[in-house]
Formats: C-alpha cells, sequence, structure tokens
C-alpha cells in the first residue's frame, strides 16, 4: 500500500528500510515526510549539493585556515563525519579557481613551455613535429595552444595532490607511513595553496581599483601571497600532521612548499603535452 505523502514516514522512502532517527541506517537519507513538493525546497537541495552549503562545509573552512594540520590529524584520527571530504573541499576551491583569471605558474604560455623548463628540450621537438605535420606556424598557433592549455589546467588541477603526496610522504614515512595519510594532508595543504593564489588575483584587482598598484606594492603582495604564506602555513600544518619539534618542522615546511613545486614542474609538462594532443 502507497503511504500518503503527508504522513511521517516509519520506513524509509528510498530503500523501504524500517527507520526510527531522522536518517536511514541503511542508505543514509534523511528520514522525512514527502509532503514539501515546492520548487523553493527543491533549489535548495540544488544549491546545498552544488555549493556544500552545511554545516561539515563551514566547519572545514574554519580548521582549514584557523588551525594549519588540525582538520587532518583529526580526520586521519576518524573524524570523518565532522568535515565535508577532502576531495569535496578542494573541488570546491578549484571552482572558484575555475572562474579566476588563470595562474601563470599553471598555465604557462607556449614560449615558457619550450624554453627554461626541465622538460623543454623534448616539448621543443613535440613542438616543431606538430608544426610540420599540420602545416602551421608558431605565430598561429601560439594563441590556440594558450586558449586551450588555459582550460585545460583548470580542469585537471588535482593531478597535483598525489604528487605533492609522494614527495611528503618520502619526508614523513618515519612518522606517516600510509601514502593516505600523506595524500590527506596534500588535499588540504593545497586547498589552502590555491586559494592563496585566488587571494593574489584579488588583492591585485583591489589595489588596481583603489589606484594603490605599483611596483613595491605589487612585490609586497606577490611574495606575501606566494611565498610567506604557504611557507608558515607549511610549517605550522606539517608540525601538526608530524608531530614534531619546530626546529624540525621549519625545514620540513620548506620541504612541503618545494614539493609544490616540484609537482608544479611535473604539472606543466603533462599540461604541455596533454594540450598539444588536444589542439
Amino acid at each position: 500500500m502507497e503511504q500518503s505523502p503527508t504522513s511521517s514516514p516509519t520506513h524509509c522512502l528510498n530503500c523501504g528500510t524500517p527507520v526510527t532517527g531522522e536518517f536511514c541506517h541503511q542508505c543514509g537519507q534523511r528520514t522525512r515526510d514527502n509532503s514539501d513538493r515546492s520548487v523553493r525546497r527543491l533549489l535548495g537541495e540544488v544549491l546545498g549539493n552544488i555549493f556544500f552549503l552545511d554545516n561539515r562545509f563551514f566547519i572545514s573552512v574554519g580548521y582549514l585556515f584557523r588551525f594549519p594540520g588540525r582538520m587532518t590529524i583529526e580526520f586521519l584520527g576518524g573524524k570523518r563525519k565532522k568535515f565535508i571530504s577532502p576531495i569535496t573541499l578542494f573541488l570546491f576551491l578549484n571552482l572558484i579557481y575555475f572562474f579566476n583569471k588563470p595562474l601563470s605558474d599553471y598555465s604557462l604560455p607556449l614560449e615558457d613551455q619550450i624554453d627554461g623548463q626541465p622538460h623543454s628540450i623534448w616539448a621543443k621537438k613535440a613542438l616543431i613535429k606538430k608544426l610540420r605535420k599540420e602545416s602551421l606556424d608558431y605565430e598561429t598557433y601560439a594563441p590556440i595552444y594558450q586558449n586551450a592549455t588555459d582550460n585545460v589546467s583548470k580542469s585537471i588541477m588535482i593531478i597535483n595532490i598525489p604528487i605533492i603526496a609522494a614527495f611528503l610522504y618520502l619526508m614523513a614515512f618515519k612518522r606517516r607511513p600510509f601514502y593516505f595519510d600523506s595524500l590527506i594532508f596534500s588535499f588540504h595543504y593545497f586547498t589552502l595553496y590555491l586559494f592563496s593564489w585566488v587571494m593574489l588575483g584579488w588583492a591585485d584587482d583591489l589595489l588596481f581599483f583603489l589606484g594603490l598598484s605599483d611596483t613595491i606594492v605589487d612585490s609586497i603582495r606577490f611574495n606575501l601571497f606566494v611565498s610567506i604564506v604557504p611557507l608558515i602555513y607549511g610549517i605550522l600544518s606539517i608540525k601538526k600532521f608530524m608531530d614534531i619539534r619546530w626546529y624540525w618542522a621549519i625545514p620540513a615546511g620548506v620541504v612541503t612548499v618545494v614539493s609544490v613545486l616540484l609537482a608544479n614542474a611535473v604539472y606543466r609538462m603533462i599540461i604541455f603535452y596533454l594540450t598539444l594532443w588536444t589542439t
């Protein structure tokens, strides 16, 4: 017999399991009546799913900025329900980045890809081969490459994280013998690192709007968000993650930042060949 849409359910409306609390213990769906069929409710659920606007989201963001490393420790300690997943948190930040102007370090122009990078020798040969094969000249292909690489770089930014985790795993192995631990730390750290770059863009726009942009101010702004914030956060978070003393945490924080730079070098190579293949 079909249940009345206005009655309080005694069975989960999704899987039919008998329920006694707010959520079904079998499938996790919220236990509530099915009488609210308004568009307002539908839009609320859609926005909640897209932007992760629940209490766990705000707790996770608060921990990320206020307590470096603590969310990683608590998550690895079993407090999974307290926070949104590290992947979800990163994807939310990546969504903000996607609509921001691309970072030059993560979306190099073609001329920089073929000159000055560890992979430039092979990149130049691959580019020459492509141009000859498709009867293109450099001036024609460069803007095509740039438009494509901006989108590609934003879409697969997540590739940096397992690479960073691999470097950190080698450093933290004695205290954190599981790669999974380093991966969770890398999700949290790189989310903060990427947001620092986003804030750099926002600060740039604000200073330009206020007419305060000049060489000295720009230099301070750049070094603050690109170097100082990631380094200080790296020291504080790695100290918590590895449970080490300050005199070890400082060089470990430097290694954390270096691991991001090394991952960036690998990422640039991947982006170059992927863009070359898709254009």
